[in-house]
């Protein structure tokens, strides 16, 4: 499939200078988006999800009209939009709900803001956004001569933020909206969408794929792996649940196990990396590996995208 094939495949160099959403954003000025193909898929109780580019759109469309979690890239929630309306029979989207701030799950808000009554993120995703638009601003401002390519987009307003929970009711669905602590990022919240049982995990589940770890924004390894325990212990055993990115051959929704299967990675990944730094390797050679971690297969070989990371948190607890 194209959307998490492409992603997955095409961003890892890109990923490497800076976070994800800073660099999502400067590579579309770059060059062209790749051609999509979009799925809209149905799920369970009037829930779903939407692929095409970017991180994986969830949905819910009742009574009240539409929900959306993420908004991925301005083409595709144009695409995606045009759906949801359509579907809803409705003039608007009554929640866009961004589950963190990188570019490929909040490049499209401007698209949804004419068409959306209210924005809901974390709190600290105004102030990611905010800072992820000023460092583009500043990289173009240095640059002789001057770039050709549009300036990046002021980021859209978030119109209610979550600190630690929130919950909403819409049509006959209640949707818990839940802050677990540092994470992918330091701004991640899981979407719950309580009568249908399906949970959108947004970054907080690379299924099967090595996960972009964004520590200048947050970002905790260690924490990251409890939160997903914590998650699939509170949540029904038999939870659906939509997965940001998934590896080639994997799926973006799965069970509880998926989880769990995502924080022994996570909890692997760290120990790997102390042990090469106990034998003395530096950060060029450590990020530099391509091993497979053992028992972990089917994550493939290592990248620099976990393994910077990874670095930077063992040797600063150190």
């Amino acid at each position: 499939m194209l959307t998490r094939r492409t992603f997955l495949t095409t961003s890892t160099a890109a990923l490497a200078a800076a976070t994800l959403g800073r660099r999502m954003a400067f590579a579309q000025q770059q060059q062209p988006p790749a051609p999509v193909a979009p799925l809209f898929k149905e799920l369970r109780r009037n829930t779903g999800y939407w692929t095409a580019r970017g991180g994986t759109i969830g949905w819910l469309i009742n009574r009240d009209g539409a929900v959306a979690v993420d908004s991925q890239f301005p083409d595709t929630a144009t695409l995606c939009l045009e759906e949801l309306l359509k579907k809803s029979g409705k003039a608007d989207i009554a929640t866009l709900i961004n589950t963190h701030h990188h570019g490929d799950h909040t490049g499209g808000n401007a698209v949804f803001r004419p068409k959306t009554k209210q924005i809901v993120a974390h709190a600290n995703v105004p102030r990611y956004l905010k800072t992820g638009y000023d460092a583009q601003m500043a990289k173009r401002a240095q640059l002789n001569p001057p770039p050709t390519t549009p300036a990046p987009t002021e980021p859209v307003a978030i119109d209610r933020t979550v600190t630690d929970s929130l919950t909403l009711s819409h049509g006959d669905e209640r949707i818990s909206i839940t802050h677990h602590g540092p994470a992918h990022t330091g701004g991640d919240v899981v979407v719950y969408f309580e009568r249908a049982n399906v949970a959108h995990m947004g970054d907080l589940m690379f299924n099967r794929a090595h996960p972009v770890i964004d520590r200048a924004n947050g970002a905790s390894i260690a924490n990251w792996s409890t939160v997903l325990k914590k998650v699939a212990a509170q949540l029904p055993a038999d939870t659906l649940y939509i997965f940001g990115h998934a590896g080639p051959t994997f799926e973006v929704t799965g069970s509880r196990a998926d989880l769990g299967r995502h924080a022994d990675y996570l909890v692997a990944l760290l120990q790997y990396v102390r042990e090469q730094v106990k034998a003395g390797k530096s950060r060029e050679q450590v990020v530099a590996a391509t091993d497979i971690i053992k028992g972990f297969e089917d994550y493939g070989p290592l990248t620099p995208r976990p393994l910077g990371p990874a670095y930077d948190e063992v040797t600063s607890a150190q």
